[in-house]
């Protein structure tokens, strides 16, 4: 048992520690934050919203789950955005500032779980902090659409430290309230999103293992059949969510087993590529490449400061007794344990082939599980590596700057990220302007397609598709029924009108030669499209490739950046 000095000691360090991550990861935020605005899938949420008769938050929730079959599967994303428009409108800062706070959250409960598992403080503070600062899943951190994935990470940590402090508890009455915040919890996280609903399956396992680190077994203090019903109530719970994805999915398609396989090895190949490799080995370069290329100086100095003070605040707690535990055979477990996370990080697509990866474009949202498994695997071989150190103090100084120098890479790829999400906000600003300028009124039925503008900047998303183009310009001109879309060389001219297609031909869009406008923004100029025949005039014309001489961009991935 804990004395009342030493319970009153590891709670002014839970505070500090947990003060310090929530600081860094504010801080990592403030210089792009107010910048950011709402993109692609984005618009195609905030449009029935705006448009909605019924400005009840009830009603903005119906506006989108009644009618967008393809986001039914996750009810919770639908509320946390009919919230956030009740609560903000079409200001993006505060959605911006709600998904920080959520952030900071999970990577506070994070920490508090490797805590509730016994690990030494400085290894408990490292591996969120390298955690919060991985560029690996930075869309997370940028776009609307993918916030509800932070909810859900945030969700899970909260369910399992839920589940460890149960384990703990002395009293029935504790043991269901903590149990209870764990089942809501996992329900509201994984009706969120999907990618951490296996992850909930290591929950009674990892409260099993925190039951044999407590000297007195919760099995004193409660009956097996009590225990069983509580600790066991996370199995139906997950099933209970697959069942309801099973039936209200539409991205479900037939799955050949073999091809699966092969595209599944693909997938790891590619997460593995890009998590040690470009993320990794070529790390250095990367941060090299950004400072020389991007320089920024507030990007720099603040990302020194953090630095500074990581290493500091390490080096602060850091003991002697305790850095003695990165030796070499502990070092090389904590980064084969990391393997296995990581690979976890993608155990839900054994069900499913929905994702990509991507360093940096909007694929990279679902490597917010595997980036688990990256920090681990970066601490454990940092701890590898200051094990060969033969003196204590010299130990603790490579452990705290190498930890502090992967901290600062993080914040200074992020923000290099950060900036071109910015400048895409911007260039959409400037486009709705200037089509609502020159198009004052458009029919109901009206079709725009724009030309002359790039899809991409950088990874970031400036207007690519039907969906986000469509929803902008409903919003303002406000009417439901207006269609529009982007010149890009997916475009194709047919004789029964003109056709769009993205990723890889598996969303095609069609418009008929009917209220048909094509809007040149570089010249101004709108263009009636009646036939085939006026169609192949504009483009052999105005646009021959189709390009406009933008970079070479990617759905899902945008312009590669590094």
């Amino acid at each position: 048992m804990e004395s009342i000095t030493e319970q009153k000691i590891i709670r002014s360090q839970l505070f500090s520690d947990c003060f310090f991550l929530s600081i860094v990861v504010l801080t990592s935020l403030i210089l792009y934050i107010p910048s950011l605005g709402f993109y692609s899938d984005d618009w195609s949420f905030l449009a029935p919203l705006s448009l909605s008769t019924d400005q009840s938050f009830l009603g903005l929730f119906q506006s989108v789950y009644l009618h967008q079959p393809n986001v039914q599967m996750r009810p919770v994303q639908v509320l946390y955005i009919a919230g956030l428009y009740w609560l903000f409108g079409l200001n993006p800062l505060g959605y911006h500032l709600i998904n920080c706070v959520f952030l900071s959250l999970g990577i506070v409960f994070f920490y508090l779980i490797l805590r509730e598992l016994k690990q030494p403080r400085f290894l408990a503070l490292s591996i969120p902090l390298v955690y919060a600062l991985l560029p690996h899943y930075s869309t997370n951190r940028f776009w609307v659409a993918a916030f509800q994935i932070t909810l859900s990470m945030t969700l899970y940590f909260l369910s399992l430290y839920a589940d460890l402090v149960a384990v703990r508890t002395k009293t029935t009455l504790g043991l269901w309230a903590w149990k209870l915040i764990s089942i809501a919890s996992l329900l509201i996280s994984g009706l969120a999103y999907e990618i951490f609903l296996p992850w909930f399956l290591f929950n009674p396992l990892l409260s099993w293992y925190r039951g044999r680190l407590l000297n007195q077994s919760i099995l004193s203090y409660f009956s097996k059949p009590k225990l069983i019903l509580l600790m066991g109530s996370t199995f139906p719970c997950i099933v209970f969510v697959f069942l309801f994805k099973k039936v209200t999915t539409t991205r479900q398609g037939e799955i050949e087993f073999k091809e699966h396989l092969g595209w599944l090895f693909q997938l790891l190949k590619d997460a593995v590529s890009i998590s040690y490799g470009d993320y990794g080995f070529k790390l250095p370069r990367i941060v090299g490449s950004i400072i020389y290329s991007q320089t920024n100086w507030a990007i720099l100095i603040l990302s020194g400061l953090v630095g500074l003070a990581v290493f500091s605040y390490l080096f602060y707690i850091v003991k002697p007794q305790n850095i003695n535990l990165l030796n070499y055979t502990n070092g090389l477990k904590l980064t084969l344990v990391s393997f296995f996370i990581f690979a976890a990080g993608y155990s839900i697509f054994l069900l499913t082939q929905n994702a990509q990866n991507s360093a940096a474009g909007i694929s990279n949202r679902i490597a917010i599980a595997s980036a688990i498994g990256v920090a681990l695997t970066f601490v454990g071989l940092i701890g590898l590596a200051s094990s060969f150190i033969r003196t204590n103090r010299s130990r603790e100084v490579l452990f705290c700057l190498l930890i502090a120098l992967l901290c600062s890479s993080g914040f200074i790829i992020n923000n290099a990220i950060a900036s071109y999400w910015a400048d895409a906000y911007r260039q959409e600003q400037n486009i709705l302007a200037d089509i609502q300028q020159h198009l004052p009124s458009l029919k109901d039925d009206a079709t725009l397609i724009l030309d002359g503008i790039c899809p991409y900047s950088g990874p970031a998303v400036v207007f690519e598709s039907n969906w986000d183009l469509a929803g902008a310009l409903r919003i303002i001109y406000k009417t439901y029924t207006l269609k529009a879309d982007v010149v890009t060389p997916n475009l194709q001219v047919n004789e029964d009108g003109l056709t769009t297609a993205l990723y890889y031909g598996s969303l095609v869009s069609h418009y008929p030669y009917e209220n048909l406008l094509i809007y040149n923004i570089k010249d101004k100029l709108v263009h009636e499209i009646t036939d085939a025949d006026a169609a192949y005039r504009y483009f052999q014309t105005f646009n021959a490739d189709y390009d406009n001489n933008c970079p070479k961009g990617r759905e899902g991935h945008g312009v590669r950046i590094f």
